[in-house]
C-alpha cells in the first residue's frame, strides 16, 4: 500500500489559512472584530482571531498522536508512523494491507509505548513493535475490545477477559473473567490494574497477581479511570449529553474520598491529572466544556465553554493547558484558565500532546505541529 501523501504542497498548506466556510456564529462575528469573550474565568481576548502563524508543520495523516522519548508516533488506519517532533521528518513507517484482517478498521489509533516496544490493539488481538523499527516482536491472538494500558514489565488488554501479558515475551501471565464486554481502556499501577465497565458503572481493582481487590459500582455509565498516586479518578455520564460525576476513589479498597457534579464527560475520554488539579473534557447538547477541580476535594477551579458539544482531553504542562473541540479549534489557557490562543484548523481536534516546545494535535484530516509560546 502506498503511504499517505506528506503534506508538502505550497496550495495545500496556504489552503490552511482560509477561514471555514461554516455559517456566522456569535463566536465568529466577535473574531472578527478582534474580541473573544467565552467560558467562565476565561475573560475577553483581544486580537486577530484565529490564525495559521503558528503551525510549524502539518502531515496528511489521521490519527491519535503519541509523544515518546523523541519520537512522534500515529497510528493511521492501516499504517503506523514514527515522526521526527522538530519538522515530522520520517523516522520509520509500518504499514499493513486489508488483507490482512477480517474487518475494516481493525487497528486502533489509542495505541500505548513503553521504553522498548508500541503496543497496537487490534480486532484480531495485540501487536507489540520495536520502537526501534517498527518490527513486531510478538502478537497476541486475542480480539480486544479497547485499548491497552501499559505499567511496571506488563500489558493490560480486554478482550474476552483481563489479560495480563508479559511486556518482554508476550506471554499471557493471567486473565480474569470481567464478566461484561464494554470495558474502557484500563489504567495500570506498579501493583495492579483498574478498569471500568462503561455500561455497568463497575470500577475494578486486580492486584498484579490478578486477585480481585476490589469493586466500586457507580449507578451510571462510566468512562477510562485515571491512577494518581493512591487515588483512582473516575468519570461518569449520569445523563449523557447533559450532566456527569467525577468520583476520587481510594486506590487501596475503592472508598469515596469525593464526588462532585460535572458536565457529561463524553465516550473515550478520561481524567487528566496534573500536580494539584485535575482535568476532565466534557459533551453536552449545545456547548462542550472543559473543566479544571481541585485534587484535593473536586472544587472546580474554573470552566470553558465552546462553541459546539465537545471539549476532549487536554494536555497540560508546567505553565499552560490545551485542548481541541468540536468547534475546529486548538485552545491554549493559562494554569488559571485565562484564553491565550486559539486556532482555527478547519475539523474537528481530538487528542492534543505537548512537547518541549510544540504542541501536536490531531483533526480528521492531518497531524498538525503547532508552537506553544
Amino acid at each position: 500500500m502506498t503511504p499517505p501523501s506528506q503534506f508538502t504542497d505550497r496550495s495545500d498548506a496556504e489552503s490552511e489559512r482560509v477561514e471555514s466556510r461554516r455559517p456566522l456564529s456569535r463566536r465568529t462575528t466577535l473574531q472578527s472584530l478582534g474580541v473573544l469573550c467565552t467560558g467562565v474565568g476565561a475573560g475577553c481576548l483581544g486580537g486577530s482571531g484565529p490564525s495559521s502563524d503558528r503551525i510549524r508543520w502539518r502531515k496528511s495523516i489521521r490519527g491519535q498522536p503519541l509523544l515518546d522519548d523523541g519520537t512522534l508516533y500515529v497510528m493511521g488506519r492501516l499504517t503506523l508512523h514514527a515522526l521526527s517532533p522538530t519538522d515530522g521528518s520520517r523516522q520509520w513507517v509500518t504499514e499493513y494491507s486489508e488483507d490482512d484482517f477480517d474487518q475494516r478498521l481493525c487497528l486502533h489509533s489509542d495505541i500505548a509505548v513503553d521504553d522498548r516496544r508500541i503496543y497496537v490493539p487490534g480486532c484480531d488481538g495485540l501487536r507489540a513493535l520495536r520502537r526501534s523499527d517498527g518490527e513486531q516482536a510478538w502478537f497476541v491472538e486475542s480480539p480486544l475490545r479497547q485499548g491497552v494500558g501499559v505499567g511496571d514489565g506488563r500489558v493490560y488488554a480486554n478482550a474476552e477477559d483481563l489479560l495480563a501479558i508479559d511486556a518482554n515475551s508476550g506471554d499471557v501471565v493471567w486473565r480474569a473473567d470481567t464478566g461484561g464486554d464494554r470495558l474502557t481502556t484500563p489504567a495500570t499501577t506498579a501493583d495492579g490494574v483498574v478498569f471500568t465497565n462503561r455500561v455497568d458503572g463497575v470500577v475494578t481493582a486486580f492486584d498484579v497477581d490478578g486477585e480481585r481487590r476490589w469493586d466500586h459500582r457507580t449507578d451510571a455509565e462510566t468512562r477510562s479511570p485515571t491512577v494518581a498516586g493512591d487515588t483512582v479518578y473516575v468519570a461518569t455520564s449520569t445523563e449523557p449529553g447533559q450532566s456527569g460525576r467525577l468520583l476520587a476513589l481510594n486506590r487501596a479498597d475503592g472508598a469515596v474520598r469525593w464526588a462532585v457534579d460535572t458536565p457529561s464527560p463524553k465516550r473515550g475520554t478520561r481524567p487528566v491529572v496534573d500536580g494539584d488539579a485535575v482535568y476532565l473534557g466534557c459533551s453536552g447538547r449545545d456547548h462542550g466544556t472543559l473543566v479544571a477541580l481541585d485534587r484535593s476535594d473536586g472544587t472546580e477551579r474554573w470552566s470553558f465553554t465552546d462553541e459546539n458539544s465537545t471539549v476532549y482531553d487536554p494536555a497540560v504542562t508546567d505553565d499552560a493547558v490545551y485542548a481541541g473541540s468540536n468547534d475546529n479549534h486548538v485552545y491554549a489557557f493559562s494554569p488559571t484558565g485565562e484564553l491565550r490562543w486559539q486556532i482555527e484548523t478547519n475539523s474537528v481536534v481530538g487528542t492534543v500532546v505537548a512537547g518541549e516546545t510544540l504542541l501536536y494535535a490531531a483533526n480528521n484530516e492531518r497531524v498538525f505541529a503547532i508552537d506553544r509560546s
